[in-house]
């Protein structure tokens, strides 16, 4: 028998999984012809995070412990992707894959610390999943998404260095991690 905690965290993860698409729809710059960004972005929300959490949620029993680690990543999560998207909104940044700079490097909010706050925001969710329901299934979306959101990292970068603000990218990336703060030695 599914407890009301395991149905209250399977719940959660799938509210999240949505939210994230629906709240980028009104946060990132987009245009119709950016298919391979919405495409890929719905495909591994959606479909590997939403379709998935139900999916396992259902058929495998969530342990105590696992289910309040996955609630407080999952809470990270959110509290991080809200921080980051809140930080950006009026800044102008584009939909991953798009090709497209934001006008100026932020360096604000999250973005002091790591250079992509909301690509990590969605692989803690994946995480907060695996923890979860851990089992080779969710071993293996959290590992596709970790892949998936390294390349459009990448490609972002790659975007930024080939732009009008390499510069300042340049040195904002020397002081900031990807996906890790950079912490420093010495004072």
């Amino acid at each position: 028998m599914t407890s009301v905690f395991q149905l209250v965290m399977v719940a959660a993860l799938i509210l999240a999984f949505c939210y994230f698409p629906a709240a980028g729809a009104r946060t990132f710059q987009w245009h119709i012809s950016d298919v391979t960004g919405a495409t890929l972005g719905k495909f591994s929300l959606v479909f590997t995070g939403a379709m998935a959490a139900a999916f396992v949620g259902y058929r495998q029993p969530l342990e105590t412990a696992n289910g309040i680690a996955s609630a407080a990543i999952l809470l990270g999560s959110l509290l991080l992707y809200e921080w980051a998207r809140r930080t950006i909104r009026e800044r102008r940044f584009h939909i991953a894959w798009s090709g497209q700079v934001p006008e100026t490097v932020c360096d604000a909010g999250p973005y002091a610390f790591v250079r992509h706050p909301i690509y990590l925001g969605y692989l803690l969710a994946f995480l907060a999943l695996a923890v979860a329901f851990p089992r080779l299934l969710t071993a293996a979306i959290f590992l596709f998404n970790c892949a998936l959101y390294a390349h459009a990292a990448r490609t972002d970068e790659r975007d930024l260095a080939g732009s009008a603000l390499k510069d300042a990218y340049a040195a904002y990336k020397a002081r900031t991690g990807m996906f890790f703060p950079r912490w420093r030695r010495g004072s």
